[in-house]
């Protein structure tokens, strides 16, 4: 089982699958972007993003900007895998709710006992359904909750959870300065191969600061994330550039990541269409990441 091997020790840097041992944590996709925008910005910018899957980050994100709009997205992730993700998301002011789908496909994997003789292939697969609704308590004050429904299947072994994320979202008396923090994870699962699993519970806290200039505006944003299986601290800036309403450009860099650290992208506001692009490349010699998205405001 040479080939699953590897995949399984590139998981634990990657957030891919996760070793079948007790108390391992699993459903680790739930920790991979799905919108291109934060993805460019190492994981921040939900705050100013234009498209649907800013809940996902933080769950009072996407009541900051008012519309309803639907995104899709294609995320070639390491190893050939495919992350494809769609989201609607209805925000009126006060409050808002969205949807997400989002399915990781591994593709076939070769299954092969201690000679290296195939003696099968099997197809993991992972999914999510998740259900958004957020509420702005005061002018200054938003929150929001996400409930995740979630599948994992690895060879004929497979678990499902159910899971909330917390976010909250602060208009600080500083102008265009923001604090944000969420509680993302927190649920249980079916065992898997009768060894509970374990989800990766995970704590961020954040701000998010404006610097606005004649016909561009910039978004400069930080996070800091403690997540349970892990045991360091880890840490990501991003910034983007918009320059009169029609393009962005984006750049962030993820502190104390093993395989991970910058990473760029640009969008496109074409009236109703959004296009973005996100590349995150990858150490180690992994595959580098390309993401593509698409947008359309209603």
């Amino acid at each position: 089982m040479k080939k699953l091997t590897v995949i399984l020790a590139v998981t634990m840097l990657t957030a891919l699958l996760f070793s079948e041992v007790s108390g391992a944590y699993g459903f680790q996709f739930l920790k991979i972007l799905s919108g291109a925008e934060t993805a460019a910005q190492a994981g921040n910018g939900e705050l100013i993003a234009g498209d649907a899957f800013s809940f996902l980050e933080n769950p009072a994100a996407g009541l900051v900007n008012r519309g309803h709009i639907l995104s899709v997205t294609q995320n070639y992730w390491i190893f050939g895998t495919k992350l494809s993700s769609i989201a609607y998301y209805n925000s009126k002011g006060k409050s808002a709710f969205g949807l997400s789908f989002r399915q990781l496909d591994y593709g076939k994997i070769e299954e092969r006992d201690e000679q290296q003789v195939i003696i099968g292939e099997f197809h993991p697969l992972d999914l999510a359904f998740v259900f958004n609704y957020a509420y702005r308590i005061a002018p200054s004050h938003y929150a929001g909750i996400n409930l995740n429904a979630l599948y994992e299947k690895i060879d004929a072994a497979s678990s499902t959870g159910i899971s909330v994320d917390f976010g909250y979202v602060f208009f600080t008396p500083v102008k265009d300065l923001k604090i944000t923090a969420a509680l993302k994870y927190l649920g249980t699962t079916s065992k898997m191969n009768k060894e509970k699993i374990k989800l990766p519970l995970t704590y961020e806290i954040g701000t998010v600061k404006d610097f606005s200039f004649p016909s561009v505006l910039f978004s400069l944003s930080f996070k800091a994330i403690k997540a349970k299986d892990n045991k360091e601290m880890n840490a990501a800036v991003g910034l983007n550039c918009k320059i009169i309403n029609k393009v962005n450009l984006r750049v962030g860099y993820k502190f104390n990541y093993e395989t991970e650290d910058f990473s760029v992208g640009v969008g496109f506001n074409l009236g109703k269409f959004i296009i973005d692009y996100a590349y995150v490349p990858f150490k180690s010699e992994i595959n580098d990441v390309h993401m593509f998205g698409i947008s359309y405001k209603f």
